[in-house]
C-alpha cells in the first residue's frame, strides 16, 4: 500500500500524472507535463512536494562526536544555521545513502533519501554504541516543499515574518508560518536558486496554497518528480541508487569532497584512504548524444568493441534540447570514441563537462 503525503489529494485534484516512487504515491507531472515544468523552473519557478524525504534528529551530549564518526563529512565545526552535504559509509566504503546535515541551535538534522529513510535510521541506531545521542525518526511528522526558481526569493520574502535577510546558499533560519515554528533553508537540487521549507505535516496543506497563490503573478507552477530528475540530471547531481550504491564509492563519483580524511576516525575511512591510495578503476564521466538519441540508464557504454562501462542516469535535456548521460566507466579513457549500445545497434556518445547546464545557485 503506498503511502501518501497531505498534498496528495490536493495532486490528484489537478490532474497530476500519479506514480509509485519510495514507498509513497507522488506526481509525476502535472497536465502541462515535464518539459513545461522543467523550462518554469529555470526561467520563473516551480513547487515541489518533498513530504516523503525523511528527517533524523541527532541530539545529545556527544551528538557531533557521534556524526563526525557516523558521516564522511565533518559536523564538529559547523555553526548554528549552517547546512552540510555528506555521505553515509558501509565499512568498506560503499554509500548507505547521501545526504544533508543541518546544524540547529540544540540538535541535528539529517535530511535523507525517501528510499532509504528506514534503512539509514537503522543503521545510525546500530552505530550508536555508548555515545550519549538520542536518534529520532521525525519523517512521519514533518514534512519538506522546495521553492526553486529564479522568482523564488521575490515570492517567498514577503511571506517571513522578518524577511530572509542575507541568507545564502547552504544556510538556513528558523521562523513561523500559521504560529507553527519552521526552517527555512537556501538549498535545492535543481542548480537554480531556491529554498526548502520544513514545517509539521498539518502545516504544509495551508503553506502549499499561501505560496502558489503568492507567486502567481511570478508565473509559478507545481513541478513533480519527472522535472525535478531533468533538473538534477542538467547539473550533474547524483541520484542515490544511480550514481551512489553501496557498490559505488564516493571517490569514484567525484564526490571526495566530502569525506574528510583528515578526521580521527569514520566509517569507511581506511577502505576508502586504501582506494584513495591505489587509485580508483572507474570514474563518473558525463556525455551528450546527437540526433535525438535519448541515453537511459543500464544501458551499456563502449569503445572499439569493448564494454567499458554503463549509464547511471540518462535524459533528454529540455535546456539543451538533446541527450545527455552519466557513465560510469572505466578510468584513463578520455581520448577514446565512446558509444552507446541501444537496442542492439551502437550510438555515439561525446564526452562533456560537467555541469551540463550553468548553475544559477546564488552563492
Amino acid at each position: 500500500m503506498l503511502k501518501h503525503t497531505p498534498l496528495h489529494s490536493w495532486h490528484v485534484g489537478e490532474g497530476a500524472n500519479m506514480t509509485g516512487f519510495a514507498g509513497y504515491q507522488m506526481p509525476l507531472h502535472y497536465k502541462g507535463g515535464i518539459l513545461e515544468e522543467h523550462r518554469t523552473v529555470r526561467s520563473r519557478a516551480g513547487l515541489f512536494d518533498l513530504c516523503h524525504m525523511g528527517q533524523i534528529q541527532v541530539k545529545g551530549r556527544q551528538a557531533s562526536e557521534y556524526l563526525d564518526y557516523v558521516l564522511t563529512q565533518r559536523v564538529k565545526d559547523m555553526p548554528t544555521g549552517l547546512v552540510r552535504y555528506s555521505l553515509l559509509s558501509t565499512f568498506d566504503g560503499g554509500t548507505i545513502d547521501d545526504l544533508m546535515v543541518y546544524k540547529r541551535k540544540e540538535d541535528y538534522l539529517l535530511v535523507v533519501n525517501a528510499a532509504n529513510k528506514e534503512v539509514d535510521f537503522a543503521w545510525l541506531l546500530e552505530q550508536k554504541g555508548l555515545f550519549d545521542v538520542q536518534i529520532t525518526d521525525l519523517s512521519d511528522s514533518y514534512g519538506i516543499i522546495a521553492l526553486q526558481g529564479p522568482a523564488a526569493e521575490n515570492i517567498l520574502a514577503p511571506l517571513v515574518a522578518d524577511g530572509l535577510g542575507n541568507l545564502k546558499y547552504l544556510r538556513f533560519l528558523e521562523t513561523e508560518f500559521f504560529e507553527v515554528p519552521a526552517t527555512v533553508s537556501r538549498t535545492g537540487y535543481t542548480g537554480t536558486d531556491g529554498f526548502e521549507i520544513y514545517l509539521p505535516l498539518q502545516a504544509i496543506p495551508a503553506l502549499w496554497d499561501l505560496l502558489l497563490k503568492e507567486g502567481k503573478s511570478f508565473g509559478l507552477i507545481p513541478v513533480g518528480l519527472g522535472a525535478r530528475d531533468t533538473l538534477r540530471l542538467e547539473m550533474g547531481y547524483s541520484l542515490y541508487g544511480h550514481e551512489l550504491s553501496r557498490d559505488i564509492n564516493p571517490l569514484e563519483v567525484g564526490l571526495g569532497y566530502a569525506v574528510k580524511f583528515d578526521k580521527d576516525d569514520f566509517i569507511g575511512k581506511d577502505a576508502l584512504e586504501k582506494i584513495k591510495e591505489q587509485g580508483i578503476k572507474r570514474e563518473l564521466v558525463a556525455f551528450k548524444t546527437e540526433n535525438k538519441v535519448i541515453p537511459r540508464a543500464g544501458y551499456k557504454i563502449v569503445v572499439g568493441d569493448r564494454e567499458v562501462g554503463y549509464v547511471t542516469s540518462g535524459t533528454f535535456s529540455p535546456t539543451l534540447r538533446h541527450g545527455i548521460a552519466l557513465g560510469l566507466v572505466e578510468v584513463g579513457l578520455s581520448e577514446k570514441d565512446f558509444y552507446l549500445e541501444m537496442r542492439g545497434q551502437l550510438k555515439a556518445l561525446k564526452r562533456t563537462k560537467l555541469p551540463f547546464v550553468e548553475s544559477s545557485v546564488k552563492k
